[in-house]
């Protein structure tokens, strides 16, 4: 095969493992968010006004997928 060819595939090679550990960092940083959520929701409720928002805006994700996390129905991996 062509030295091309074999320097093209390990630029190939570079390019998965560098997204491989990108992928392992986002995971724990998506886990770390999921650990946090519920921390901004302290007792007693009611929460304060626009504490929901603030977080959907802050992380965008849904509000019903942050109300879930929040109520402990998404747990960190």
């Amino acid at each position: 095969m062509s030295d091309h060819y074999q320097e093209q595939l390990e630029e190939v090679r570079a390019i998965a493992r560098r997204i491989k550990e990108r992928e392992s960092q986002n995971d724990e940083d998506r886990d770390r968010i999921r650990a946090l959520i519920p921390r901004l929701f302290p007792e007693p409720k009611p929460y304060p006004r626009g504490r929901l928002s603030e977080v959907v805006e802050a992380t965008g994700y849904t509000r019903e997928y942050v109300a879930r996390i929040r109520d402990g129905k998404v747990k960190p991996s």
